[in-house]
């Protein structure tokens, strides 16, 4: 097993070189309300509620300094780029994308059936932008730098394949169509309760099909793991990234919701056209097997 689509060794300082300014900017930005002199085009003729005419893009600088900084620090290779840092790094990954949902989700129902949590659900966007990446640094480096010995380094445990992932494919399915009948259909107030279950139904759903094993499980398919959450979370922060640029407002906060859970969407998407490859392949090798016969 080894790691693909990893940037430069020298990446991992180019990250941090931007990140930390980020994360400082972004505090700034957001506890003490600071703004770039002239860093801002005027996009629209009047102010309009909550859309101010003059768009700064203080906040816009922050989260793409973040994004960029934390993406080069997670996905740069080490010195010494081997099968164990590639295991490392499967491990740290999929632990911080579970944990990061695991407490999305925990978050997400203590805030509907009791009450928001202080802080964090008036900065839940922000936090949302760089939690996973920020658990899967520090996931990565405790593992190789305090717990790096190979015997150590467990795989990751996914749940059996059944029920789980019939259930998760069939749960995430109905809570889709759900969601556009919701968006483009359903704008009224008294289905807001109906649309929090649901998108919570849409979560675990994702999750449950993400982390069930398949009905064969081995070494390669391990790797393509690896390379879908990696390819998974370069989308998705990429699509951030565009997001950024170009909405504003309602717009890119309707656009973070999609976000909250399209990383899980990326990655069972990716895993399901592998494991139709690998079954055609699979195929293949038998009838060839049947003609030399």
């Amino acid at each position: 097993m080894k790691s693909k689509y990893l940037f430069p060794t020298w990446g991992s300082w180019v990250g941090y070189v931007l990140a930390i300014p980020g994360f400082v900017l972004g505090y700034f930005n957001i506890i003490e309300q600071y703004e770039i002199p002239g860093f801002g085009l005027r996009l629209r003729e009047t102010n309009r509620i909550f859309t101010p005419a003059v768009e700064n893009f203080t906040n816009e600088l922050a989260i793409f300094l973040v994004i960029v900084g934390l993406l080069l620090i997670a996905f740069s290779k080490s010195k010494q780029e081997d099968e164990l840092n590639a295991r490392l790094r499967l491990n740290a990954l999929y632990w911080g994308v579970m944990t990061y949902y695991l407490l999305y989700f925990v978050g997400l129902v203590f805030s509907m059936s009791i009450a928001e949590i202080p802080f964090i659900g008036d900065h839940a966007s922000e936090l949302n932008l760089f939690t996973p990446l920020v658990i899967f640094i520090g996931r990565f480096y405790y593992l190789k730098y305090f717990k790096k010995e190979s015997y150590l380094v467990s795989k990751p445990r996914f749940l059996p394949h059944l029920p789980f992932k019939p259930l998760g494919v069939a749960l995430s399915l109905i809570c889709l169509v759900l969601t556009f009948v919701f968006v483009f259909s359903l704008d009224d107030e008294k289905w807001d309760t109906v649309k929090q279950i649901n998108y919570l139904g849409l979560v675990i759903g994702l999750l449950l099909w993400a982390f069930s094993q398949n009905k064969k499980e081995d070494e390669m398919l391990m790797q393509q793991r690896l390379e879908s959450l990696q390819l998974a979370v370069y989308i998705n922060y990429g699509l951030l990234l565009v997001a950024n640029v170009l909405l504003y407002s309602f717009s890119f906060l309707y656009f973070m919701l999609f976000a909250q859970f399209s990383l899980l969407l990326y990655f069972v998407l990716r895993m399901e056209y592998v494991n139709y490859k690998n079954n055609r392949s699979l195929t293949a090798a038998e009838g060839g097997m049947s003609y030399e016969k």
